[in-house]
């Protein structure tokens, strides 16, 4: 009996560095939240499996460096990723402009109709009262100035926000997978 492997779900996550893409994905590859220091990440592949509606799949995901100036190196990874993750967090002002004046601009290059996910990191450190913290209202509106897919907000802190975002990529990616397999049989007309 021949049993089908399915194929990894690809997923590049960016943004700037230190809003706590790694940590996100060290939260969801452990199942906690890893107590390593924070180490600048330069290029990290990670391999995981997710439950999603009762089936298992596989991910492939892969955290780039944050820093701006790595662009050359990153423009490789786009073409083999399904979805594409654009983090910021919600205590760096900052780090939500460059959504939008650096890394759209940077994956719309590559993006192909790929599904876009705003993942909005670090909310157990909002200050409602704090003129520097990003309202969830504020994502929601990046995201649809943006044309993202989806927007979610996590910390590292809580399982199952974190597990939440990683379904929200898996099924985005399966989705996009599924349109297209079906534009190329619709093509080739098979």
């Amino acid at each position: 009996m021949v049993v089908k492997v399915e194929k990894p779900v690809h997923c590049m996550l960016v943004g700037d560095a230190m809003i706590g893409k790694s940590t996100l994905v060290q939260a969801f590859m452990e199942k906690h939240l890893p107590q390593t220091p924070y180490v600048a990440t330069v290029l990290e592949t990670y391999e995981g499996c997710l439950d999603v509606q009762g089936q298992k799949h596989n991910l492939s995901i892969l955290d780039n460096a944050g820093q701006h100036d790595y662009e050359n190196m990153r423009s490789f990874s786009y073409k083999d990723s399904e979805v594409l993750v654009l983090c910021y967090s919600v205590v760096d002002r900052n780090s939500l402009e460059s959504i939008k004046d650096f890394w759209v601009p940077e994956v719309s290059h590559c993006r192909r109709r790929k599904p876009i996910i705003l993942v909005a990191t670090q909310t157990d450190l909002r200050k409602s009262d704090s003129k520097d913290s990003v309202s969830a209202e504020e994502g929601r509106k990046l995201a649809k100035d943006i044309g993202a897919d989806t927007f979610v907000e996590c910390t590292a802190y809580d399982n199952d926000s974190v597990n939440h975002v990683f379904e929200v990529m898996t099924t985005a990616g399966l989705k996009f997978r599924k349109r297209k397999n079906s534009f190329v049989k619709r093509v080739l007309g098979k």
